[in-house]
């Protein structure tokens, strides 16, 4: 296969762009030398990478995995050129992995933790908002994306492991005794509520007919986790958070679980990657984890009172 390097180039601007015209003026050359560069590449693949049918142009399916392809291709003889010019590089080749708020800490540090003990890798880490997650991943932003349950990536061309569970808990800060803040079975208690977008919430509605009993009343609404852990310790309302960010203060009574033998909301932990080929050592820790869960490994396993 012959391929000239500006071709990949020219074909992640035009990815980038959606535009052949504005791609072209980006790379500095002129649409019909543009376009024969794109068509070049396509006969050399042997697929057809654009669809030239929709406004603004897309990429096909073979183009959304070869975009990964070529931005590895062109990463690594990038990041090569360098190293032989005696440029220092801060990373070399890092494994790029995106996730959310609520997964930042600890699961990910748990997670590539776990991989250092039997690989030499470096990481680079974008914490992101799920929406924000999804679309780096699908871009080829990321080589991996670190995440509850998203049916938009359960299915082709993306592929999944399942690497964790674990329940959201009510929980609330406790008092001097060790006592819950708020209860409430017993008295109207604040409550801190998710955005109607965010996961969180979406997974709280499922159960919401069995809430009937509660008695409480909003006093703030976030998407983000870790800001209703922050509220939730210092003593603002109940919180519905997910076991693997609290477990530390579940275990020295910071927070307490309300009735958590009843009001457990499960959820998965799954680590997501494009179908396209990865990197070498991104397949290599694929593959490592694809057969630790197999024999049983779990990032996360459900919080359970001592």
């Amino acid at each position: 296969m012959n391929l000239d390097t500006k071709w990949l180039e020219d074909f992640l601007m035009l990815a980038e762009m959606q535009h052949f015209s504005r791609a072209a003026e980006a790379r500095h050359i002129t649409q019909p030398a543009f376009g024969r560069h794109i068509r070049a590449l396509e006969k050399a693949i042997g697929h057809s990478l654009i669809d030239r049918t929709t406004t603004p142009i897309s990429l096909t399916s073979a183009g959304r995995q070869f975009r990964s392809i070529a931005q590895n291709m062109v990463s690594q003889m990038e990041d090569g050129v360098k190293m032989l010019n005696g440029i220092e590089q801060p990373l070399q080749n890092p494994i790029r992995i995106a996730t959310p708020h609520s997964l930042s800490s600890p699961t990910l540090l748990d997670l590539t933790e776990y991989v250092s003990q039997q690989h030499v890798v470096h990481f680079s880490i974008d914490i992101l908002r799920v929406d924000f997650a999804i679309e780096s991943l699908t871009e080829s932003n990321c080589d991996f994306l670190l995440g509850f349950e998203i049916l938009s990536l359960l299915q082709p061309p993306f592929q999944n492991l399942c690497i964790g569970h674990g329940d959201f808990l009510l929980v609330s800060a406790t008092d001097h005794q060790g006592k819950a803040l708020y209860n409430p079975f017993e008295q109207a208690s604040p409550i801190l509520k998710y955005s109607a977008e965010s996961y969180s919430a979406r997974l709280i509605e499922q159960y919401q007919p069995q809430f009937e009993t509660f008695n409480t009343y909003p006093v703030f609404e976030s998407s983000m986790c870790q800001l209703h852990k922050d509220m939730a310790l210092r003593g603002k309302g109940l919180a519905w958070l997910p076991d693997a960010q609290i477990r530390q203060e579940l275990n020295s009574g910071q927070l307490i679980a309300i009735a958590p033998e009843q009001f457990r909301l499960p959820y998965q932990i799954r680590l997501y990657r494009n179908s396209a080929p990865l990197r070498h050592d991104a397949q290599k820790l694929w593959a490592y984890l694809q057969q630790n869960v197999k024999t049983g490994w779990q990032v996360n396993r459900p919080w359970q009172p001592a």
